[in-house]
């Protein structure tokens, strides 16, 4: 009798903690039908395979410029029966139910670490709940996709399952490059135990990533996502900036804010709870979960990586276990009664629940001005140009997607010229003037303030003389306005102007 009811207390709290997660994910995502902005990036990928145009943004031009080809080849075979703009459909049913079970694979994990029911529950609570990776989890990115991975192959790792393990890091890798971070630490770990696991695991890695490596390299000359070139371009002074003490805080207090970790009186109660709960993941042979957050932090420091939301999302998923421990451990410790602890949990819920209205409401007004806004610069734009028409842009997702029009990409996510411009000079105005005379485009989508007080979005001048400046206007005349329907929710990007080559 006893050992059924424990049984059935292990599977209780999952299952509660799993239902929670489905019913407020499934409640933001209907009423806020969010999805960022680069998940349609990938989008476009997947739909070009579906039309049979390549594995390209750009029909003709082979260039690698999504960091998730998992994620592509994965939608572009799910959406293929419903057609290339079933796409965007497809991922916002798909990841959230990713996400949704990288939080119960990371539990079964944990379990398996002897980490207690209760807080490897608390734990998938905590991942749930957390804002930042429900934005991811429901946004259509490949995110979920990526932290499902992580914990199965940790899941596959403590089972001794080498070629399982091998094998689910390999498809990492395949969904995000920054995943080698975590099959470093798996491997690292596997090592200390034993080189004939660590020998079977890389062999079943390179068995799935050997495929996709060769293709790539053929087919666009490298496996090296053109998109991880262009985000890592080095600005002028940028290697000096790594030791700036300011930037230095800038980037612990984003990273920190990925723990979890928010400030007052909040820190002074989380920050123990994560340190308590590490010291405990350690002891219980989970060092990978614990040491990672901070390996994770330092390498993208030292990439450089740009400053987005979904890249903590990662460090959230590996401290919300970690704190749910340090949580339970201390709990423990105090040896308040079951009942001070449920009623607890019950008060943060409520209290969380709450706020959760609050927080789709913003998303439903972040998503309008998705909608409202670039989505509505790309549809103008399939249905005011011509098909072979060339659109230089430096947002690609929405617009690039809606527009299906070939994108000269002044970011160089998927225009490697853009990239070499950027090692060339500083200038941003020079930058500009390089994409216009080396490509001249039909059309131009401007942030509107950049022509109207020629200043360019990432600094400096838009156009670097007068005569430039005139230059741009006897070739270009505004085609079309729009503006933001919440511009509030959009301080950088409140209105945008498309530009039309004369003829």
């Amino acid at each position: 009798m006893e050992q059924r009811r424990i049984r059935a207390y292990g599977v209780m709290m999952p299952s509660l903690a799993f239902l929670f997660g489905a019913v407020l994910w499934t409640l933001t995502a209907l009423h806020s039908r969010f999805t960022l902005e680069d998940a349609y990036i990938t989008f476009r990928y997947s739909a070009n395979l579906i039309g049979g145009k390549g594995f390209v943004f750009n029909p003709g031009e082979h260039v690698l410029g999504t960091t998730t080809p998992l994620q592509t080849l994965l939608l572009a075979v799910l959406a293929y029966p419903f057609g290339p703009r079933a796409v965007p459909e497809v991922a916002r049913i798909l990841m959230p139910v990713f996400g949704l079970g990288a939080g119960l694979v990371m539990c079964m994990a944990l379990v398996k670490r002897n980490v207690p029911i209760a807080a490897a529950a608390l734990g998938m609570a905590f991942l749930y709940a957390n804002t930042e990776v429900i934005r991811t989890g429901i946004g259509g990115m490949e995110t979920p996709l990526a932290l499902l991975l992580m914990a199965a192959s940790l899941w596959a790792m403590i089972g001794e399952r080498p070629v399982v393990t091998g094998m689910l890091c390999g498809l990492l890798v395949m969904c995000r490059i920054d995943g080698l971070i975590w099959v470093m630490l798996i491997f690292g770990t596997v090592l200390l135990r034993s080189r004939k696991a660590v020998l079977l695991q890389g062999a079943a890695l390179v068995l799935i990533l050997s495929p996709w490596v060769i293709f790539a390299t053929l087919y666009f000359g490298s496996p090296e996502p053109n998109s991880m070139l262009a985000k890592g371009v080095v600005r002028p002074g940028m290697a000096h900036a790594l030791t700036d003490p300011m930037r230095i805080v800038r980037y612990a207090q984003w990273f920190l804010s990925g723990t979890g970790v928010g400030w007052g009186a909040w820190l002074i109660l989380w920050l123990p709870a994560l340190a308590f709960g590490a010291w405990h993941a350690f002891k219980r042979g989970l060092g990978i979960v614990a040491a990672y957050p901070l390996v994770y932090s330092v390498l993208m420091y030292l990439g450089r990586a740009p400053r987005y939301e979904w890249y903590l999302a990662p460090i959230t998923f590996a401290s919300m276990p970690m704190a749910a421990l340090g949580i339970y451990e201390a709990y423990r410790r105090i040896r308040l009664s079951s009942y001070v602890g449920v009623g607890l949990v019950i008060i943060l819920g409520l209290a969380y629940c709450s706020q959760a209205p609050l927080m789709i409401h913003r998303l439903q007004k972040a998503q309008q001005n998705e909608d409202q806004f670039r989505r509505e610069v790309g549809l103008w734009l399939r249905n005011n140009t011509p098909p072979n028409a060339s659109v230089a842009m430096e947002a690609i997702g929405y617009q690039g997607f809606f527009s299906e029009r070939r994108i000269i990409d002044m970011a160089g996510l998927v225009t490697p010229k853009s990239v070499e411009f950027k090692h060339q000079t500083s200038r941003n105005g020079q930058i500009f003037d390089w994409i216009l005379q080396g490509f001249k485009p039909d059309y131009i989508v401007l942030r509107s303030f950049e022509v109207d007080t020629n200043h360019h979005f990432n600094g400096g001048p838009l156009f670097l003389t007068p005569a430039k400046e005139a230059q741009f206007h006897a070739t270009y005349r505004e085609a079309a306005r729009f503006k933001a329907p919440y511009p509030d929710s959009a301080p950088l990007v409140r209105h945008l102007t498309i530009y039309e080559r004369r003829h």
